[in-house]
């Protein structure tokens, strides 16, 4: 992964956890962290976004779910400011980045849109004259200007598999203050692109990778990768180089400024294929959500 190693040394010899260093190396991730700058008063056309009403090209449909109701808009992410903190190289130079979804209820596999629109010339804003599915069931929304910032996150409770941490107190408070340190949400945080997601069980992978590579849906047993094997002709190293190439394009956080609760104050996750993130294919992405 792509970061600053020195703000890594000076946490881990401030934390005491010299012995654990090779691990912290390896786990630790790149991530962008978006927060609430203020409330969006659309004077300006294609910043970054969350809720509200989008800035479309004119001749987009506004996305639809399978029923033909209007989706939620989630978010637009204005890239040519989002890119230089993407320490990964993942996302496109310039553009916009929106983020739609359906209604919430499963969990799992949630009727969603990503679209990316690489030239904002011809760009204005869209309103709807009627309430989008979430908005029905949820009631209005405030939307809010986002702002960026790179971070480091470390593997969240259940992604963190080091054993010397998990049975040294010592060494686990160490980490616990390194985490936040490193990650330390703030207030108007509203969601991060890369790093760790919000989890029970370190699956969303997995989960990920069965719908968008098998089209399989996930139902939260660990021989579910035995479906990704068999897509693969038997291949477990390909199936599991799949899983290891999930991407987390965003999560969103639950939000009392504007109006989130995701179930029990939980989250919701995007996922992609880093060959598609890369290649510029946005049409083939997984919506989770999660709450505990």
């Amino acid at each position: 992964m792509k970061f600053d190693h020195k703000t890594l040394d000076r946490l881990i010899e401030e934390n005491g956890l010299e012995e654990c260093k090779e691990y912290l190396y390896e786990s630790a991730r790149s991530s962008i962290q978006l927060s609430l700058l203020g409330e969006e008063t659309y004077e300006k056309i294609g910043n970054s976004r969350i809720v509200g009403y989008p800035d479309l090209p004119r001749d987009m449909e506004w996305p639809r779910t399978e029923d033909g109701e209007r989706m939620t808009f989630i978010a637009q992410l204005n890239l040519k400011d989002i890119k230089l903190l993407d320490k990964e190289d993942l996302l496109p130079e310039t553009g916009i980045l929106y983020f739609f979804m359906g209604l919430d209820e499963p969990a799992y596999n949630i009727e969603h849109k990503v679209i990316y629109v690489e030239h904002t010339v011809e760009l204005a804003k869209r309103e709807l004259d009627e309430a989008s599915i979430l908005e029905e069931a949820y009631g209005k929304f405030v939307s809010y200007r986002l702002s960026a910032r790179e971070t480091i996150q470390l593997p969240t409770y259940a992604y963190m598999n080091n054993e010397k941490i998990s049975e040294d107190d010592d060494l686990y408070d160490g980490y616990g203050n390194m985490e936040l340190e490193l990650f330390d949400k703030g207030e108007g945080y509203i969601g991060h692109l890369y790093g760790y997601p919000e989890e029970q069980h370190d699956d969303c992978e997995l989960e990920a990778a069965l719908m968008i590579v098998a089209g399989e849906e996930y139902s939260y047993k660990e021989e579910e990768i035995d479906k990704l094997v068999q897509h693969f002709n038997g291949d477990k190293e390909k199936a599991q180089q799949e899983i290891n190439e999930m991407v987390m394009l965003l999560e969103v956080d639950s939000s009392d400024p504007v109006g989130f609760c995701w179930w029990d104050c939980g989250v919701i996750h995007f996922f992609i294929r880093r060959e598609d993130l890369l290649n510029r294919k946005f049409d083939n992405t997984y919506l989770s959500l999660y709450s505990s």
